[in-house]
């Protein structure tokens, strides 16, 4: 049984504020560096770290510090972390890999008072998607609006950086490397086909059908490697990849139009999702998995600035417009 410490409606339990429009924003995935949160804007990237009760003692209520900032030659279209970033051993680093309205793929990574920034071209188009190998950040995967997902060797020279294209149906929407499964890679295409692919050879597994299109968005559990769900046109389309010849469940949660999807990153039990910006369901919405419960919903209109779940506890950041809205879910 699920036991909210608020009603199914509502409020963030803390917002930060900014001075300009939001479009991506990411918790750092990795336990080293799982309190890190990235905000994307138009021509730069802050790091922040946020700083939990659960987690101090000393503080009240969620409070987050500004750590450092990015110049970002063009919007920030996409973003994620690389496993080698760490702020509780020396020395301390960030790794993370960006993609702008121009296209290209950037690989950031600070040593000190350093920051390397490597520039690689190849898509045509807008990357939607970017994961890093989980176990020590040596490979980078795209998925792009050109019908191509892409692997790059981080540490090679940028002309030799392309080590292999797969050949999409459709746009490339979502690519996932599961932290546990290292060996799969799941890349999702926006005519509703998801593909699980051996990430050492690149040959097909299987595929997963949602019989249904668009697909904008999917997500692999990272709590069971079992589990993926994808926002395909106005429903939420769930999969067991024990058996996974149809999706086991279907939940209508964004009449207009179902835009993000990602599941609770400390446990299976919870999807939370937004409406396609725009329309009037741009909501946000927290379902529990099992049994298609909506447990948290918010009224308010999300503009689409990126939602992300935090590592350990059940916080979910949502950007929206100028402001991050945090929110809790009780276990």
């Amino acid at each position: 049984m699920v036991v909210m410490d608020r009603s199914p409606i509502s409020e963030p339990v803390a917002q930060f504020h900014f001075k300009n429009r939001i479009f991506v924003t990411e918790f750092s995935p990795y336990e080293c560096s799982a309190n890190l949160l990235a905000v994307g804007f138009q021509e730069s990237i802050l790091i922040v770290e946020v700083k939990l009760p659960e987690e101090d003692d000393s503080i009240k209520k969620a409070e987050f510090e500004s750590l450092r900032e990015f110049r970002h030659d063009t919007r920030v279209q996409s973003l994620c972390w690389g496993p080698m970033t760490s702020q509780l051993v020396a020395p301390r680093c960030l790794q993370f890999a960006t993609s702008g309205s121009d296209h290209k793929l950037r690989l950031f990574s600070t040593n000190n008072t350093q920051v390397d920034c490597k520039e690689l071209k190849g898509h045509s188009d807008y990357i939607n998607s970017i994961v890093y190998e989980p176990e020590v950040g040596d490979m980078v995967v795209t998925a792009s609006d050109d019908h191509t997902a892409r692997v790059w060797d981080t540490k090679a020279d940028i002309s030799k950086a392309l080590i292999h294209t797969f050949s999409l149906n459709s746009p490339g929407m979502s690519v996932q490397w599961h932290p546990y499964e290292s060996g799969k890679l799941l890349v999702a295409q926006k005519s509703g086909t998801i593909s699980i692919y051996n990430s050492v050879n690149y040959t097909p597994i299987f595929s997963l059908d949602c019989c249904a299109s668009p697909l904008l968005s999917a997500d692999w559990c990272q709590a069971n490697s079992l589990l993926v769900t994808a926002a395909v046109f106005s429903e939420l389309v769930q999969f067991d990849l024990s058996r996974p010849s149809l999706p086991t469940g279907r939940l209508s949660e964004h009449a207009e139009g179902c835009k993000v999807a990602r599941f609770s990153r400390s446990t299976d039990a919870y999807v939370a999702s937004v409406g396609k910006p725009g329309g009037a369901g741009a909501t946000l919405k927290v379902t529990q998995h099992k049994t298609g419960l909506t447990i948290l919903a918010n009224p308010k209109k999300i503009i689409g600035g990126g939602l992300s779940w935090h590592l350990r506890i059940p916080y979910l950041a949502v950007g929206n417009d100028r402001d991050i809205d945090l929110y809790k879910i009780a276990l």
